[in-house]
């Protein structure tokens, strides 16, 4: 490929207008460049430098055009974004040095693929069901209730028409998602909830007639349905929260310092529990409760229920510590450390789907650290 022929595949794919042959087109001259360990030639593609930052502004562009969108459009540009994150994916080929890291065996021969819909269904009578490996259709009964496994992934329960009668023994169900897995569930009020990686919902097959509560441990995103005579109730460490009829994002992994509740639209009132404290949130604001404090700030809320739309999203004062155990949950991998790192912080935003090398690649090319993988864990050093 020569160098215009690559410059002109290059901003036409970064402005989005690249059709379906061009991006494979560039995709299949990426790997050809990583399959025959060739370097950078100069003759073909240009001085390496000049072409290097020139993509780099390009990136650089599109990401500040992104996040200028006000948030109502900001879902509109989430398909954008993740054509972009690709090229970022393959631009950071070009972004570091490509002969170091096509020399790199070990970096090379790692694949670890992004997580998927994975789960496990623990009925009450402590069936357990694999639900990525279930057929879809009808997977249990509860008395009048019906448990179905949908095409695109989800668990959804229905009751049986003609039959709203509230049990007198509740059932307990718990849906699991593992380190490399997400799931979404609609529970038998019509409530959707999605799981992040590495978390559990616990919740009756039927509410009971005066409350909805359930239990979660991990991330979990809310749309719950409107039932004025029924509150809602998300049980957490340290902290419940209630709600009428809204959209949330609940943040409650045991690993991470605080509990965060992010509240897209509606009303949510947070307890902490330890004390019985408890502060009403407004729509684009964030509940942050931690062991010794229990604050509410302004948030970009988008940001908060990213993951749920298939992108990785940190602010610029996001810790690296913080956005790698999302990087280490998503791809089940661990983290080691060499070095200091408690004043490294980091901002952008890609894609969840991506191999983990070039998730690692986009990461290394802040030029902050460097990661070197061996098997399932993946060595960060300054």
């Amino acid at each position: 490929m020569k160098q215009q022929e690559f410059t002109n595949l290059l901003n036409k794919y970064l402005g989005g207008t690249a059709d379906a042959q061009e991006q494979q087109t560039l995709i299949n001259y990426y790997n050809a460049l990583q399959e025959n360990n060739s370097g950078w030639s100069e003759d073909e593609l240009g001085i390496e430098n000049d072409v290097r930052q020139d993509l780099l502004n390009k990136i650089n562009n599109e990401i500040t055009f992104i996040e200028k969108k006000t948030k109502s459009k900001r879902t509109q540009w989430l398909s954008i974004a993740a054509s972009l994150f690709v090229i970022i994916g393959l631009g950071s080929y070009f972004l570091v040095n490509p002969n170091k890291i096509l020399k790199n065996k070990k970096l090379a021969q790692v694949s670890i693929k992004p997580g998927g819909n994975k789960a496990i269904l623990t009925l009450d009578n402590g069936k357990q069901i694999i639900l990525n490996e279930a057929k879809n259709g009808e997977i249990a009964r509860q008395d009048d209730i019906v448990i179905t496994k949908t095409e695109d992934g989800k668990l959804v329960y229905n009751i049986m028409e003609n039959n709203d009668n509230v049990a007198e023994v509740q059932a307990y169900n718990t849906i699991t998602t593992p380190r490399g897995g997400q799931y979404q569930v609609s529970l038998p009020d019509g409530t959707k909830v999605w799981l992040n990686a590495g978390s559990s919902l616990k919740y009756p097959a039927k509410f009971a007639y005066d409350q909805r509560t359930v239990e979660l441990k991990g991330e979990g995103y809310f749309e719950v349905a409107k039932d004025k005579s029924k509150p809602f109730m998300v049980v957490t460490t340290n902290q419940k929260i209630e709600v009428f009829g809204t959209h949330f994002n609940v943040n409650a992994y045991d690993d991470e310092p605080a509990v965060k509740t992010t509240l897209l639209e509606g009303s949510v009132k947070v307890y902490q529990a330890s004390t019985f404290i408890s502060k009403f949130i407004k729509p684009g604001q964030q509940a942050i409760l931690t062991a010794k404090s229990f604050n509410i700030q302004d948030v970009d809320v988008e940001e908060a229920v990213d993951w749920k739309n298939g992108v990785f999203s940190f602010n610029e004062k996001e810790n690296i510590k913080v956005a790698m155990r999302k990087l280490a949950r998503w791809y089940d991998v661990e983290m080691d450390y060499e070095g200091d790192f408690n004043d490294i912080s980091f901002g952008g935003s890609f894609s969840r789907f991506s191999d983990i090398t070039e998730s690692i690649k986009i990461l290394e090319s802040t030029n902050k650290f460097k990661c070197k993988i061996v098997g399932r864990r993946i060595l960060i050093k300054r």
